[in-house]
């Protein structure tokens, strides 16, 4: 049966002004310093922080936030590059006067948003953990390690691009349209966080934002955290997970794509001195987070243990 308290994900938790006409939806809570920020992966929000965020804030003040257009921030200007992300965060946490020192948290594609505020406020972040991040020059080294991987994501963006228009014309429970976009509901959570889901992925501003990050991630934003890409003195750890076996891709590119991944994540814990690499048990996949909310939490708490040590 789901947690009933899980409907603290079914409506915003605190709207922040953030501009004129904007707002950006946070989940702040504990108290203690330093404050650990949580960066979701793409597509995602504060919602996929849920099973970490309650046991970090019984020690430390810990926020996490919906990018624009995800969850329940309004949605900002295309394209929606790293800078942006980063520049909403900060008027965030000015608003609220959340100010530094900061560990910094971010999942997959979040993992951009900390990489950069790592880089251009290096005085303000005491630590900071990767879990299973996307790493410098992604696409180009995947697709070198697996080949068979391009028609994949050829599709895959296809299939975005088509959700976006599908969500403008307004699919009615019951159409092939409707199904397209909406998953099945999750036994796992409660009626109101599946309704809250269903609207979101009803909502033509959720796929347009998405496949703009998506497009940035190759991109814009790739760009902008290599630019900015500097040496780190912080305790840092990065998370990694193995791919799980993708249909049409044969097991050597699995294996080289794989070692491309771990690959990536040693050149990430590389940014730092006194940083290291944590592989997750091979059964545990791409959202740790989730699967094993205790491999994050452990790993946040070794840094900021390490930061005032």
């Amino acid at each position: 049966m789901a947690d009933p308290r899980m409907n603290l994900y079914a409506q915003p938790q605190r709207l922040v002004r953030i501009g004129r006409r904007r707002k950006l939806n946070v989940n702040l809570s504990g108290s203690g310093g330093p404050t650990v920020i949580l960066s979701a992966g793409g597509g995602c929000s504060t919602l996929h922080w849920s099973r970490v965020q309650g046991p970090l804030a019984r020690t430390n003040r810990v926020l996490a936030f919906d990018r624009a257009g995800m969850g329940f921030s309004d949605p900002g200007p295309l394209p929606r590059t790293t800078s942006r992300v980063l520049s909403d965060l900060r008027a965030a946490l000015a608003a609220l006067d959340v100010g530094p020192p900061y560990v910094l948290v971010g999942h997959s594609m979040g993992s951009f948003d900390v990489r950069l505020f790592a880089f251009l406020h290096p005085e303000e972040v005491v630590g900071m953990v990767l879990v299973d991040p996307r790493g410098n020059r992604h696409k180009q080294t995947s697709n070198a390690a697996a080949p068979s991987l391009v028609p994949i994501q050829r599709r895959e963006a296809r299939e975005l691009r088509r959700k976006a228009l599908l969500a403008r014309s307004k699919p009615l429970p019951g159409t092939a349209e409707y199904d397209a976009l909406v998953r099945g509901r999750d036994p796992t959570l409660t009626d109101a966080v599946n309704d809250a889901l269903r609207d979101l992925a009803l909502r033509p501003a959720y796929w347009r934002t998405l496949q703009s990050e998506l497009d940035a991630a190759n991109g814009a934003s790739d760009e902008e955290v290599r630019a900015a890409q500097r040496q780190l003195d912080i305790p840092l750890i990065v998370l990694s997970a193995l791919w799980a076996p993708i249909p049409g891709i044969p097991p050597d590119e699995m294996r080289a794509l794989n070692a491309a991944w771990r690959a990536s994540h040693d050149e990430l814990a590389a940014l730092s001195p006194r940083g290291v690499r944590r592989d997750a048990p091979d059964d545990v996949g791409h959202m740790i987070q989730l699967q094993r909310p205790d491999l994050v939490i452990d790993a946040v708490r070794d840094v900021i243990s390490a930061s005032v040590g």
